[in-house]
């Protein structure tokens, strides 16, 4: 029996769909298993987010109650003795000066706000911006004017702080970030006189880009300076026996 060409070329263009239609659907086979594992994926990540949550939340609540029990222990050495309150007192000067709590007394306040061009309402027109190299001359002008505690719009600066523009913005240390055409309050506690003198010493703000903000000083005997929200780390220093 001969077979005709029509009957070839039906032949060919059904064998030709019977392999479309197989890839096709290997095709859609393989994009549903890669959806799957994505969500597979996704919400693992979700679940991992929401463990860790938890366990940041338990930390928290531990450190706080160990910090708690710290703390009648120290006071309960104190009353045994001189000694046990020189202990304290020394551990209570660390933490301040760490950072790692609340504090307060007399200082200044230092209040930077972006001058306003007169033709125009946006601050950058009046020249150069804000920048990580102005906020640190102000701290280091400000420690070697005497002061004990230092916070920059409510961050408190410790000695592990480091600031650095990122963006359109000044990153304080990983505790937060302040923008330049912001006003920027910073709170100093300290001998009043002294940290006067040396933040309004001619030339002291007229560094960099700060001859283009306003820069307002007032003295204050009652300062609130909060505790850092940044980790105090210390994974390689050492203390040196003697």
């Amino acid at each position: 029996m001969r077979v005709s060409r029509s009957q070839i070329f039906v032949a060919l263009v059904c064998a030709l769909l019977g392999f479309l239609l197989a890839y096709q659907f290997k095709l859609l086979s393989n994009k549903n298993a890669q959806n799957q594992i994505s969500n597979y994926d996704k919400n693992n990540i979700i679940a991992e987010v929401e463990s860790l949550k938890k366990e940041k939340e338990e930390l928290e609540k531990s450190n706080a109650t160990l910090s708690e029990e710290l703390k009648n222990l120290e006071e309960s050495a104190a009353k045994d003795g001189d000694l046990g309150k020189e202990i304290k007192n020394t551990l209570d000067n660390a933490r301040m000066h760490l950072g790692i709590v609340d504090v307060k007394g007399p200082g200044i306040v230092i209040t930077i706000s972006p001058k306003t061009s007169i033709f125009s309402s946006n601050p950058s027109d009046s020249g150069r911006n804000l920048g990580e190299e102005e906020l640190v001359h102000i701290v280091n002008l400000l420690w070697y004017s005497g002061a004990e505690a230092i916070s920059i719009n409510d961050i408190r600066i410790t000695p592990q702080t480091g600031i650095k523009v990122a963006g359109n913005g000044i990153s304080i240390g990983s505790s937060g970030r302040i923008y330049p055409n912001d006003k920027i309050i910073i709170n100093v506690i300290g001998d009043k006189g002294r940290l006067n003198v040396g933040i309004s010493f001619p030339g002291s703000l007229d560094y960099g880009a700060l001859p283009n903000y306003t820069c307002e000083v007032k003295t204050s005997d009652d300062i609130l300076i909060k505790k850092t929200t940044q980790s105090i780390k210390n994974e390689y220093i050492k203390s040196v026996k003697e």
